[in-house]
């Protein structure tokens, strides 16, 4: 048996994992959901300072509080932050960036983007914290798929300070930890493309995925399939 802890993006919440993760379950695995605070049924709870620290926190005390061991830990698109911060844990045996964004020290998610584009999401931020979600069909979710409506009544705002501050050091024990990323091959937001430009650059290994970039939403069965593989080759 494998331990997954699954951990979500921006806007999202555990909720979004409920088929990959009966999949998993159905096949004999031990799988842990956590929403991260500010977001989801967290929501409530977001301040001025929830930021990657708050969320790194979120994970270590459930890979603490659960007694989790040998661990495949999965970040989709910003949870790759946070998630890539807690291999420092000893329980964590494999992380995976799920179509996730750059985790290079001192990035920031609006890396390269126009002056004026910041300023204009800044602008719009709700109450000075948080930056509204994108539709469904943004992140790949298209109009009339089963999840479309689902996606856009769960989704919440995201802390802005996760968006803009910069990425903190590694822990030492991050360069030793076995990686993978899984691409979605739909993806068409510049984070996650970004972040799968930097895993090829450091040959991280590599799986493709034909969906949008909402895949553990669009292609939950492929997404179970690759973490399938990927506990597999682990414990070999």
């Amino acid at each position: 048996m494998a331990e997954f802890l699954l951990v979500h993006g921006a806007w999202h919440g555990g909720w979004c994992w409920r088929h990959v993760a009966d999949g998993l379950r159905a096949a004999g695995h031990r799988v842990l959901t956590p929403t991260l605070t500010g977001l989801g049924e967290r929501a409530h709870l977001m301040t001025a300072e929830t930021g990657v620290a708050t969320h790194l926190a979120d994970i270590l005390a459930v890979l603490d509080c659960e007694e989790m061991a040998d661990v495949v830990l999965v970040g989709h698109s910003y949870g790759a932050r946070p998630t890539a911060l807690a291999t420092g844990h000893p329980a964590v045996s494999h992380w995976v960036s799920l179509d996730g964004v750059p985790i290079a020290e001192g990035a920031t998610l609006f890396d390269g983007a126009p002056p004026e584009l910041i300023e204009m999401v800044q602008s719009q931020l709700i109450d000075g914290l948080a930056m509204a979600p994108y539709p469904p069909e943004l992140i790949g979710v298209p109009p009339g798929h089963a999840g479309y409506d689902w996606v856009a009544r769960r989704q919440t705002p995201m802390p802005w300070r996760c968006l803009h501050e910069p990425m903190p050091a590694h822990p030492p024990r991050f360069a030793d930890v076995p990686k993978t990323y899984v691409r979605a091959l739909g993806n068409t937001l510049a984070g996650p493309s970004n972040g799968g430009a930097e895993a090829l650059g450091l040959g991280w290994p590599m799986v493709d995925i034909d969906s949008g970039h909402d895949l553990m939403v669009t292609a939950p069965d492929e997404t179970v399939a690759a973490l399938l593989a990927i506990a597999g080759h682990q414990h070999r």
